[in-house]
């Protein structure tokens, strides 16, 4: 999540929070992954629909290669 409007960010509107929210305009970058810390949980921004969810999980497949190897 970011208050940063990118050209490939998705908007995060109002409908959208199904529990807690932000003040501010709020966006997703579903090109920036990262690992959810233990504490994180305790600081929850709040909770988002599924359907803006699966849109952001759609976005990164496009960043993210189809098979990595490792």
């Amino acid at each position: 999540m970011t208050t940063q409007d990118h050209d490939e960010g998705i908007a995060v509107p109002d409908d959208a929070w199904v529990a807690g929210g932000s003040e501010k305009r709020a966006y997703v970058s579903p090109w920036y992954v990262a690992t959810v810390k233990h504490a994180a949980f305790d600081r929850q921004q709040g909770t988002l629909a599924q359907s803006l969810v699966g849109r952001a999980a759609a976005a990164l497949h496009g960043y993210a290669p189809e098979s990595a190897t490792a």
